[in-house]
């Protein structure tokens, strides 16, 4: 899975929220108070900044600022062009060749070449990256090795502002997955520097400029040669915090950002400020490890699914997000199917399950409550653990959990992308789920080129999912985003706050900001 949030992802990551009380003098909160930096509040300090190792919602927050890919998505998904100025591709949907903006510059002033995104994007196919199965569509890519041979033949400088880059089939989304949060292009004579992503260099509107370890703070601060133009914002704080201090520190006004904390509309901060409300392309699950008794077992998978009261469960916590008919949040193809499958629930093992939750949650142990007492009441030996996310998504990426609880965001607008993560090869199959039906359906989606029999495949590959329990839907999340009065500019993106341009952000000038 890809927690970009694969937000979506990558979901693709915020965190499910319940309001919180305050006083009803919030109204005359005090005014704002600004030293001319935006701080924006963040569940955690990136995990890492290299692009392709990327599997957390704040490092790729902190990605999308500091480093560029060749497309970008518009706040409604629409591809547009970033590092590339234009592109272009064959009658046979193989070859796409793109051409390099010359005014393109890295923050060390060095001009972006086509050789830098060949080396960026081989490194994205190499055994260690994290992201490779959303590019091993490229020819020459192998999935075990990574490059066949040594050498990838399929990405060509074909000069320094052009690039081609031929893929094995057709594969409609590649040019989303381009778009997305880890497809960055970096310079290629750091790349061997083992120290580089300590002091990164990158493309984007806002260069790295450091963390304070003591306060929880990452900075980053406007590139004046940037190819879209001077930041309105000279100076960027991401700040981490649980949910309710991050609340508290905007009311207070030490905060001008919410918005990776999607809120739910009746929270009471929103008596102050700016609120922004989106759809977001999330689903939020409980998820199911396949490899750990008694999960190995399909029947009590499935009986364990059908005993979670999720439709209780949104209205207790989320009530103003969607119900999860299924996987794939609203919008995508086979969203709006749901499959029953007509599950009794007998008596459960009296094996012990284990779900763990984010305790960054304001609602975390009310969360504990409800799934315990629910699930004890129908006979399941169940513990609800409460953990830093930090140690949930470690446990996550060694699969040792039996169940948690996330959010599966998209890093690019394809239902393939959540799909992917049930692959028996894929390195983010976080269920252990080996079913050769299901590989062999999503193979055939991706040489599909009619949309329509590429939708039928979906369809058939949804079923199997859900038949295979691997997945409690809870909810498909709608982001209400606060933001300071003193913000202009701001724009929600339907994927996430990973997304949101803040090279178009700014500070009023009696807030701190530029006169």
């Amino acid at each position: 899975m890809n927690l970009w949030e694969k937000n979506l992802v990558i979901l693709i990551m915020g965190f499910l929220i319940q309001g919180v009380s305050y006083a009803d003098g919030l109204r005359n909160a005090a005014q704002p108070v600004s030293s001319g930096a935006y701080v924006k509040s963040l569940f955690s300090l990136p995990l890492t900044l290299d692009p392709v190792q990327m599997n957390d919602g704040a490092s790729l927050v902190v990605g999308n600022l500091i480093y560029d890919g060749l497309l970008k998505f518009s706040p409604t998904l629409k591809l547009e062009s970033a590092i590339a100025e234009s592109w272009s591709t064959s009658k046979d949907g193989k070859t796409l060749t793109f051409k390099i903006r010359e005014n393109a510059k890295f923050h060390d002033g060095t001009k972006i070449k086509a050789e830098d995104v060949v080396a960026s994007l081989m490194r994205a196919l190499s055994p260690e990256s994290k992201v490779r199965k959303y590019f091993d569509c490229i020819l020459g890519a192998d999935e075990k090795s990574g490059v066949a041979g040594g050498s990838l033949i399929g990405l060509t400088a074909i000069d320094q502002h052009t690039l081609q880059i031929i893929l094995k089939y057709s594969f409609p989304p590649f040019l989303s997955v381009l778009a997305g949060a880890t497809a960055k292009i970096l310079p290629k004579k750091y790349l061997s520097n083992p120290e580089f992503f300590k002091n990164p260099v990158g493309s984007g509107a806002f260069k790295y400029s450091g963390v304070n370890v003591e306060k929880k703070e990452m900075s980053v601060v406007a590139f004046p040669e940037y190819y879209g133009g001077l930041p309105k914002l000279s100076k960027i704080i991401l700040k981490e915090s649980s949910e309710v201090d991050a609340i508290s520190a905007a009311a207070s006004g030490e905060v001008q950002d919410l918005a990776n904390w999607p809120l739910t509309s009746s929270n009471k901060i929103f008596l102050i400020g700016k609120k922004f409300s989106s759809p977001v392309a999330s689903t939020w699950i409980i998820g199911i490890n396949t490899t750990k008794k008694p999960f190995n077992d399909l029947y009590t998978r499935q009986m364990f699914k059908a005993s979670v009261n999720t439709e209780g469960f949104r209205l207790k916590f989320y009530p103003d997000a969607l119900p999860a008919s299924g996987y794939i949040p609203h919008g995508l193809p086979g969203s709006q199917v749901k499959f029953n499958l007509g599950i009794k629930v007998i008596k459960p093992p009296q094996n012990k399950i284990t779900i763990v939750i984010p305790n960054e949650l304001a609602s975390a142990q009310e969360m504990k409550l409800f799934l315990e007492s629910d699930l004890r009441k129908k006979g399941w030996n169940i513990e609800v653990v409460v953990m830093p996310w930090d140690k949930l998504i470690d446990g996550y990426n060694k699969k040792i959990h039996q169940a948690f609880l996330v959010s599966m965001n998209m890093d690019y607008p394809d239902a393939e992308f959540l799909l992917k993560n049930f692959e028996s090869t894929s390195p983010d199959n976080f269920s252990g789920l080996k079913n050769k039906k299901l590989d062999l359906l999503l193979k055939a989606t991706r040489r599909q080129q009619d949309r329509k029999k590429r939708e039928a495949l979906y369809l058939k590959a949804l079923k199997l999912t859900e038949e295979s329990a691997v997945t409690i839907n809870l909810f498909h999340p709608r982001a209400n985003y606060w933001i300071s009065n003193c913000v202009e500019g701001f724009e929600p993106n339907i994927l996430s706050d990973v997304y949101i341009d803040y090279s178009k952000v700014s500070l009023k000038s009696d807030c701190g900001g530029e006169k």
